[in-house]
């Protein structure tokens, strides 16, 4: 082979080494074949461990206590994805550690009122609306177990004999005992719902502007006989707040930092008040949320918290109790004990659950056969709710924690 024939084929080779060389870069960068389809891992969301602030909370991560991440993923995109949830607030508590908290921008309120700020974290206390009434219900627990209250079935006016007055008109009322005000079963008069707050003729405006409070729920006719029909009412708290009182010689927030508060570590608290002695005690109690899911994981925990007891055994057992059937009263609650709603199932999924609930989106419910407590604190007070207390737990909170 002569020199041009040489490099004849070497031109050629070269041109068959480059063309290979075009075709190997080109199939890297070809799609894969369709029997070898890539697998979406979905949305991806980056879950720390809540930090441990010395507020009594142990913290772990979710896997540790064997909680699914893909449902609360799933959540927290829903959340992105959601224009003005007004959800201020995402706690879980599981096998008595601290493994969720989450918190959103929001309107801030106080008494139902915007304040001009927003945004939230775990400094902020919230106001918890109707959830208050599980605190003085505890509360009057902690008064009989202390010796101060008989029991729940001691009659109301032996704590008001200066209105022993209002028995001669209606003796009926001899009867009425703590127990019907527990169970929201006084068959008391009561209207704070058919007019705004604001309107006069509105039963909490004319409270909140009485002379003598309680002797404007107790001068109250009977629309039913105490113990006849379940009404939700929430005089009955309130009169709640004054035995203690009268029984302890202690205001409730005085009775409530002692016997409670500080044996959960619980320092930032804030009662609202009826008049200058008179605390308002079936709403508005303001809390931080952790501090919140203390109290709901005291339940849980039969009334023990850091190996102490503060509430007996006996007391919670009560409290979560059937003492009313319900037919979906309110968010599908099918009962209610010593004002706690009760749950057998929720929007056709069987639960075993009870809670704590507030006006506007604010929640202590607590799950005893996944051991896990559920905080949610919201600002849905005059518009609608986006994301339902159902939709929360069906879809997300009860997959992740059963898993």
């Amino acid at each position: 082979m002569d020199v041009t024939q040489r490099l004849k084929m070497q031109k050629s080779l070269s041109r068959y080494f480059h063309i290979l060389k075009f075709f190997i870069l080109f199939s890297l960068t070809l799609p894969v074949s369709c029997s070898k389809k890539t697998v979406d891992p979905g949305p991806v969301y980056n879950f720390t461990i809540p930090e441990e602030t010395g507020d009594g909370w142990t913290v772990a991560s979710l896997t540790e206590v064997g909680i699914d991440e893909g449902p609360l993923t799933n959540l927290m995109t829903r959340l992105d994805e959601t224009n003005e949830h007004n959800i201020h607030s995402l706690l879980i508590i599981k096998n008595g550690k601290l493994v969720f908290e989450k918190y959103f921008t929001g309107d801030k309120f106080n008494l139902a009122q915007y304040t001009g700020e927003t945004g939230f974290d775990r400094s902020d206390t919230h106001n918890l609306c109707s959830a208050t009434k599980s605190f003085t219900s505890a509360l009057i627990g902690i008064a009989i177990e202390q010796g101060f209250i008989e029991s729940v079935e001691q009659k109301v006016f032996d704590f008001f004999p200066e209105h022993a007055d209002l028995l001669s008109t209606n003796p009926e009322k001899g009867n009425l005992t703590l127990n019907h005000l527990l169970t929201m079963t006084s068959g008391l008069e009561w209207d704070d719902e058919s007019t705004s707050y604001f309107d006069p003729v509105n039963d909490m405006n004319r409270l909140f502007n009485s002379r003598n409070p309680i002797r404007f729920i107790l001068a109250k006719d009977f629309v039913h006989s105490p113990g006849a029909v379940f009404e939700y009412k929430n005089c009955n708290t309130n009169v709640l707040g004054e035995i203690i009182k009268k029984a302890s010689l202690m205001r409730l927030d005085t009775f409530s930092e002692d016997y409670l508060f500080s044996k959960l570590g619980i320092t930032d608290f804030e009662w609202q008040m009826i008049s200058a002695d008179v605390v308002f005690c079936s709403g508005d109690l303001r809390l931080r949320p952790r501090d919140m899911a203390k109290f709901g994981y005291l339940f849980l925990n039969g009334g023990v918290w850091q190996n102490a007891r503060i509430i007996s055994q006996a007391w919670t057992e009560n409290s979560i109790h059937r003492h009313n059937e319900l037919d979906d009263y309110w968010f599908d609650s099918d009962g209610y004990g010593y004002k706690w709603w009760l749950w057998n199932d929720i929007d056709g999924v069987a639960v075993n659950a009870y809670a704590a609930s507030g006006w506007g989106g604010q929640w202590i419910i607590i799950l005893p056969d996944y051991d896990t407590v559920f905080v949610t604190t919201g600002g849905n007070y005059y518009t609608e709710e986006t994301l339902s207390i159902q939709t929360l737990l069906v879809e997300y909170i009860l997959p992740a924690v059963a898993h």
